[in-house]
């Protein structure tokens, strides 16, 4: 596979440091040596003293009491500073620092309101030191989200809304990038729309990657319907494009939503309306009351705020997908090649099969899409990194599958050679077990081959290789570590067995030789002659019973494991025979242990008669079995679907393109 197509989709943008601009009218600040920058804090009264005896080299020196002053949040500290040197207002107070600066990093909104009524809205813009420009301080506060401040910044100079800081990012770029989501819509619509759309978009671009990337659809939404060349045009300064962003988001669609069943239905009963900017303010103002509160609090604690903002969330990402459907519609050939193409092939790579549907719904023609370097096609795309989800698309086609399957890569290799390459090891990293990796790889292999034209079975590649030819080269290492795994855990529950067998079958001998030997006195009255009380007693025939499965099942249980040990471990057997009997020997030794349990509590019964003994005796005794389900049960859960379920592939699907 080319490097290009295995670059991450989410690296958005070179560094880019803003050059000219409103900040260059101010004069720079003092050139300061390496030596002179303070390496500690000082105290102010013990730096008198030695001024007097030494000579100060520090440029930042008299602004140390201002300095502190904000750092401690101590407003009249400032203020007295301010009104006896109320030029220090718009000097460094430390290398990177100016008063505003650093009192909107330390976040204390009364100093950064003392520090605003010193100053004018043209002192507030950025200042150049060195050629290089410093955060302003809108960018500073856009980070730690804190919204008073904010909009003490705004309301005294809106222009610094339009001012990149010293990555280049306007304020509401650095707020959706750090995930500060009501910060981000009240910068958001407070922009101006052409700030975004200058330098060809380069800060709309930027906004609207990061709002798809980090799940804030409605600012993605509102900016798409402002300029909807957005999100399918790429910027020379920016390394992705919005739609390739949005097809590497599987998890912003409902295909790719794992929700229980509760959950579920949740989510098919409520009815959501798409929320605007202007009334997630609003709705913020309202959560604050008491009433807002308690609803907040309850809809969390049932988990219908969760759904609600998934299904939100995803209705969304819908609408934004179809608009941009429709204005690839409008695109020419060469830039829908360019841009388009690379959208639908990460869309495989990530699973997202609700982009790849409603993309070549509205455009039948992007089936046929193919991966440059390669010559991939969708679904071969799909067979090489194992998207079980995209592939499945295949049984929803007409007789076009069969001439997408019938395509070749540049290395000559067919859909049936693919399969035939190991899994990326993401995919298989979610597999239990070596075995179970194994038998993945053969469903695999076994449903494209089934698929597949006949032919491509003898095909050969530019190396002159079949596929099972590929096949078993490629995956004997991960046959031997199966093999490996299964005979380990073969063995491992085979001594339990054994165990428990020994166990069973003496108490069956002693058990026996007792009831032959002695007998009770009982009967109806006192006179009654003795007979065998005990073969009579319930406890004891649950015991006699119980005994006697929990000792033919690890027989049983002892035996399929010997099989296991035996078992020549061909590729075949991997995908049904030895799971088969790993799940055999695994239920019949949770039988076998339950029953050894049970035996165990008919005994505590037919001896004791006190509750007190007698429950948590049980109790204790009922710990192993419910050990052994928490340990065992995972992977006998997983092995039995992986064999027996209804599998990976979806043949039911219905015609979509």
């Amino acid at each position: 596979m080319a490097n290009a197509f295995r670059r991450s989709p989410f690296k958005f943008a070179n560094r880019k440091i803003a050059q000219g601009g409103v900040g260059d009218t101010y004069s720079p600040t003092k050139e300061v040596h390496k030596e002179e920058i303070p390496t500690r804090p000082f105290d102010i009264e013990s730096a008198l003293a030695s001024r007097l005896h030494t000579k100060v080299t520090n440029v930042y020196y008299d602004y140390i009491q201002l300095s502190q002053g904000i750092s401690r949040g101590r407003v009249d500290t400032v203020r007295d500073f301010l009104n006896r040197r109320p030029d220090a207002v718009n000097e460094w107070i430390n290398l990177y620092e100016t008063p505003l600066l650093k009192a909107c990093a330390c976040g204390n909104p009364e100093i950064v309101k003392e520090i605003l009524c010193h100053m004018t809205p043209e002192q507030m813009l950025p200042k150049m030191s060195q050629n290089a420009s410093y955060h302003t301080p809108l960018t500073v506060v856009a980070v730690s989200g804190n919204m008073e401040i904010a909009e003490a910044l705004v309301t005294k100079n809106p222009k610094l809304l339009e001012i990149p800081g010293i990555n280049g990012q306007i304020p509401v770029v650095v707020a959706v990038e750090n995930t500060q989501m009501e910060m981000a819509r009240y910068l958001y619509t407070r922009t101006p729309v052409q700030v975004l759309l200058d330098e060809d978009g380069y800060h709309g671009s930027l906004l609207l990657l990061n709002a798809i990337f980090y799940k804030m659809l409605d600012i993605a939404l509102d900016l798409f319907g402002k300029c909807r060349r957005l999100a399918v045009t790429k910027h020379l300064q920016i390394e992705s494009i919005p739609i390739i962003v949005l097809a590497s988001k599987p998890d912003l669609f409902p295909g790719d939503c794992q929700l229980g069943r509760l959950k579920r239905l949740l989510y098919s009963c409520i009815k959501v309306k798409l929320p605007t900017l202007q009334a997630s303010r609003s709705n913020k103002d309202h959560q604050n009351t008491l009433m807002g509160k308690l609803l907040k609090f309850l809809s969390k604690w049932t988990g219908i705020d969760e759904v609600y903002q998934m299904k939100v969330m995803h209705l969304q990402a819908k609408k934004l997908l179809l608009g941009i459907s429709e204005e690839i519609l409008l695109m020419g050939f060469k830039e829908r090649s360019e841009n388009v193409d690379e959208a639908l092939l990460f869309a495989v790579r990530y699973g997202n099969v609700d982009f790849l549907v409603e993309m070549i719904k509205n455009n039948s023609e992007l089936l046929w899409s193919t991966r440059t370097s390669s010559s991939s096609t969708l679904f071969l795309l799909a067979v090489e990194f194992r998207q079980e989800k995209v592939f499945s698309l295949l049984y929803g086609l007409d007789d076009r599958k069969y001439l997408l399957l019938a395509d070749k890569d540049c290395d000559g290799n067919g859909v049936l050679h693919l399969a035939g390459y190991p899994s990326p090891p993401s995919k298989l990293a979610t597999v239990t077990g070596a075995a179970l990796k194994m038998q993945r790889e053969l469903q695999w292999f076994k449903e494209v081959e089934r698929i597949a034209p006949e032919i491509e079975n003898e095909r050969v590649n530019s190396e002159e290789q079949t596929p099972i030819e590929i096949f078993t080269k490629e995956h004997q290492a991960l046959r031997q570590e199966g093999e490996k795994w299964m005979k380990d855990t073969a063995m491992s529950c085979s001594l339990v067995a054994a165990l428990i067998v020994t166990v069973t079958f003496v108490a069956l001998i002693i058990t026996v030789i007792l009831v032959v030997i002695f007998t009770v006195p009982g009967g109806t009255d006192d006179n009654a002659k003795g007979k065998t009380f005990n073969l009579h007693n319930r406890y004891f025939i649950i015991f006699i019973v119980s005994d006697l499965i929990s000792c033919f099942g690890s027989c049983t249980s002892v035996l399929i494991f010997l099989g296991i040990l035996t078992a020549r471990y061909s590729f075949e057997d991997f995908l049904v025979l030895l799971p088969m009997k790993m799940i055999a020997g695994l239920s019949i030794l949770f039988i076998s242990i339950a029953a050894l349990l049970i035996a165990l509590a008919s005994v505590l019964f037919t001896m004791f008669d006190k509750l007190w003994i007698i429950g948590p005796t049980t109790l204790l005794a009922c710990f192993p079995a419910m050990l052994f389900v928490l340990l065992q049960y995972p992977l006998l859960k997983e092995m039995s679907f992986s064999t027996y379920g209804k599998g990976i592939f979806d043949r039911n699907m219905k015609s979509w393109s």
